[in-house]
C-alpha cells in the first residue's frame, strides 16, 4: 500500500491521525493511527458498506445512529474558556438561579389561590 497524500488529524489529542491510502487494485483506505502506530483500518466492499477493521485492543466500535448525535452535540454542550476544561457554573449562580425559582414557584400557587378564591366566591360557591 502507498500513502495518497497527508495525514488529517483526529480528536482532540493530537496524537491520532488518518492518512489515505491505495492498494495495488486501486481501492482507497483510511489508516487511522496513533503517531506511527496502526489502530484501524477504515475501507468498503463492493456494495459500498463500510468495513472498520481494529488492528488493537484499544478500538471502540460503535453502531448505532446514537453515538454520532452525541459525537455531533460533544462540541455545543462542552464549551470551553481557551483550555480543554468544561465550563462550571459558579456556585452562587447556582444559589440564585434556586432562588428564583423558589419565588416564581411561590408567586403561582399564591395567584392560584387568589384566583379561584374569586371565582368560586364570584360563583357563589363559597
Amino acid at each position: 500500500m502507498e500513502q495518497e497524500s497527508s495525514s488529517l488529524p483526529l480528536g482532540r489529542s493530537g496524537r491520532l491521525d488518518a492518512v489515505p491510502l491505495i492498494n495495488g487494485n486501486g481501492d482507497r483506505a483510511l489508516l487511522l493511527r496513533e503517531e506511527e502506530e496502526p489502530r484501524a483500518l477504515l475501507t468498503s466492499e463492493e456494495d459500498d458498506r463500510i468495513v472498520l477493521i481494529p488492528l488493537d485492543d484499544r478500538a471502540e466500535l460503535r453502531t448505532n445512529r446514537d453515538a454520532l448525535a452525541a459525537w455531533l452535540t460533544a462540541g455545543t454542550l462542552t464549551r470551553t474558556r481557551g483550555t480543554n476544561q468544561p465550563t462550571i457554573v459558579a456556585a452562587w449562580a447556582s444559589a440564585v438561579g434556586m432562588v428564583v425559582l423558589l419565588a416564581v414557584t411561590a408567586l403561582a400557587i399564591l395567584g392560584s389561590f387568589t384566583f379561584f378564591g374569586w371565582l368560586f366566591r364570584s360563583l357563589g360557591v363559597i
